[in-house]
């Protein structure tokens, strides 16, 4: 009995160890390293999804950039698709969703734009399953500030 006992409570104490993973990651979420508030000046395409899908591209992605977003990207499991967009006017509310689908996903993305005489880049990212890589299919709607 004395083992029984000893056996369960090292299993109890175990467990929690055992069952979490700092190294698992659930797919999809939104990669906030790229925003537009970050003033990165990546050099892809406007108004269509850019897939990165290893370190180096990731490298030569931000190769020009002063500094490149801190937090990793799990490549392993993961691709980042990203999105570059110019508002013809100030930011004022970016807003993303993205949507499982039958066949892969939806990214939605409504910018609301105030009446400012300026030109802003703004960027939406996220990890997505390798097996979704470029299966997104994406809807980018611009509104002015009343």
């Amino acid at each position: 009995m004395k083992h029984f006992l000893f056996y369960l409570i090292a299993l109890t104490v175990c467990l929690p160890f055992a069952s979490c993973s700092d190294e698992f990651v659930e797919l999809p979420y939104a990669y906030d390293e790229i925003s537009y508030r970050r003033g990165y000046d990546l050099d892809i395409p406007l108004n269509t999804i850019t897939y990165i899908e290893n370190q180096a591209e990731f490298d030569r992605l931000f190769a020009d950039e002063k500094t490149k977003p801190e937090a990793s990207v799990p490549f392993s499991d993961g691709v980042l698709a990203v999105v570059k967009g110019m508002a013809n006017g100030g930011i004022v509310d970016l807003q993303k969703n993205l949507i499982q689908s039958d066949d892969g996903y939806h990214l939605s993305i409504r910018i609301r734009t105030d009446f400012t005489d300026i030109m802003e880049t703004w960027y939406v990212a996220y990890v997505i399953p390798k097996e979704y890589a470029g299966k997104i299919d994406l809807d980018i709607e611009y509104t002015s500030k009343p």
